[in-house]
């Protein structure tokens, strides 16, 4: 396949969502109109909204029929996902942007008041709330009853899941705002020091660093025995999981806050100049790339053919992925940042 911007050609674009966009044409009268036919018409459909106050806030998480997020009006609501109604709100004390995760019946996220939140999933009601020195716009990744966060004040905690207590806490030499995702037993994290963090899962005793030039806000994904990260340096990373070694780098354009994410051995990524990239996860060489005209910096999901991902002007787009698999690595897997069918953390 060409290297040129023009191969993205090829790839297609199912559609982009965008307020008082018309929908696609009908089938005609005298034509079968089959299931397929019926949800190709509906795509991109907007099917409801709801206000969760301000600028909006973190990336929803679904389970259950319900949809778990945060919103700018200091808030963790639940929303019925069929029709968007209200199920719960619980009020924290700041902005909550960071995404909750949903596992065995209970919600777990960060607020700007600097607190991680224990909560009932069905109620809303609270089980615990663990204080730490600075905000948290990190999302909870719970693994074996344990919930691993970053906070502003530049540590990455582990917490029980069932009590809230602090099992251990790392410092690093900067804010936060990564999500940690955690792989045989070694949890990966960026820091705004512009590190990799590889850290033991049980302990959080550092295994490696891997220094960029600028601050990871990325969240790792882990596939292949490789971590996969952007940086503020505008690099998008290869780096070997056990050692910390790179592998390669793709230089863009801007930042790249964006988080990867990989199916069929594709890396899928978006940038602040603009674009979203798929890269060789081998080598790095790109294999298409897409210019939206704004910032990138959602999380790619790989699902049915299809690569989703939100651009800052407020479309949602949908492309041809150019591959036949759904999203694999660690954060998706962990339900971090957006997940698909086959993830069975909140099973």
């Amino acid at each position: 396949m060409s290297d040129d911007k023009e191969s993205i050609e090829a790839k297609g674009e199912h559609w982009e969502f965008e307020v008082d966009t018309g929908l696609p044409d009908s089938v005609g009268d005298d034509e079968e109109v089959t299931e397929a036919d019926r949800l190709e018409q509906r795509a991109g459909e907007q099917q409801w909204t709801a206000t969760v106050g301000g600028l909006g806030g973190s990336s929803p998480t679904v389970v259950g029929g319900l949809v778990y997020l945060g919103g700018d009006s200091d808030s963790v609501y639940a929303l019925d996902a069929t029709t968007g109604e209200e199920e719960w709100v619980f009020q924290t004390g700041d902005f909550v942007e960071s995404a909750p995760s949903v596992v065995d019946g209970g919600v777990y996220v960060g607020s700007d008041d600097g607190c991680v939140y224990g909560l009932d999933a069905k109620t809303g009601s609270k089980y615990w709330a663990y204080q730490t020195g600075g905000f948290v716009e990190s999302s909870p990744t719970v693994v074996d009853e344990s919930v691993y966060v970053g906070s502003g004040d530049g540590s990455v905690y582990a917490l029980s899941a069932p009590l809230g207590n602090k099992i251990w806490a790392t410092p690093t030499g900067g804010a936060i705002h990564s999500s940690p995702t955690v792989v045989n037993g070694t949890l990966y994290v960026g820091s705004d020091d512009g590190c990799v963090y590889a850290l033991s899962a049980s302990s959080g005793d550092e295994r490696w660093t891997f220094q960029t030039d600028g601050a990871v806000r990325s969240s790792p994904t882990v596939a292949d025995d490789s971590v996969f990260v952007g940086s503020g340096d505008g690099n998008i990373y290869a780096i070997d999981a056990k050692w910390g070694e790179k592998e390669w780098q793709h230089t863009t354009e801007d930042v790249v806050h964006s988080s990867p994410t990989v199916a069929e051995r594709k890396l899928f990524i978006g940038g602040d100049d603009g674009t979203v990239y798929a890269l060789d996860i081998d080598s790095g060489n790109r294999r298409w790339m897409v210019d939206t005209g704004d910032w990138v910096d959602s999380s790619p999901t790989v699902v049915s053919e299809t690569v989703f991902f939100v651009c800052d002007d407020g479309t949602v787009y949908a492309l041809c992925s150019g591959v036949e698999g759904a999203s694999i690595g660690s954060r998706v897997n962990l339900g971090t940042l957006g997940h698909h069918g086959g993830w069975t953390g909140g099973q």
